[in-house]
């Protein structure tokens, strides 16, 4: 669904890529070239992550639980998201096997962006909404578990939901 800056990708919408390391699987949720990505990745095995130098990424657990090298504590679901150069060598270890997480990769010198975890009612100045349980934008637009708001502009977020945010 698309209206004004705002379009609904719907989770069953998503195609899943395989890893080259054959580790876990990709699905693209939005793209905007030169500003960002923002993708679902299921993470089926430990192993390291793929570099992408020249590109600030944030890491955000959406279910199971993840030890990141170089990163202190182990994250869940409930954990603020990181945030690493896509040049710095990382590493997931599955203490619970298989982990859910979203990735938001922006190219250096693009305006900075970051991910906050939301839960509540509130406003954001959002570029994109991921329902991490069933979410209502404004009142009326609702969003099923990790449906997609790809926005621009303050939207009004009740729920549970990772926002990307300027």
């Amino acid at each position: 669904m698309t209206g004004g800056d705002r379009t609904i990708v719907r989770a069953g919408a998503l195609v899943a890529v395989p890893w080259a390391n054959g580790g876990g699987v990709t699905r693209i949720i939005a793209e905007r070239p030169g500003a960002f990505r923002l993708s679902l990745a299921t993470i089926a095995d430990a192993g390291p992550f793929s570099l992408f130098p020249g590109f600030t990424r944030v890491f955000a657990l959406v279910s199971g639980r993840v030890d990141l090298t170089g990163q202190s504590g182990t994250l869940d679901a409930r954990s603020a998201p990181v945030m690493f150069s896509g040049d710095e060598p990382m590493a997931a270890a599955l203490p619970d096997g298989t982990a859910l997480a979203l990735n938001l990769m922006v190219p250096d010198g693009a305006p900075r962006l970051a991910m906050v975890r939301h839960s509540g009612d509130g406003h954001h100045d959002a570029l994109a909404i991921f329902a991490c349980a069933p979410v209502v934008v404004d009142g009326t637009v609702a969003l099923d578990i990790h449906d997609t708001m790809v926005c621009n502009g303050v939207v009004r977020v009740a729920g549970c939901a990772l926002v990307v945010v300027r």
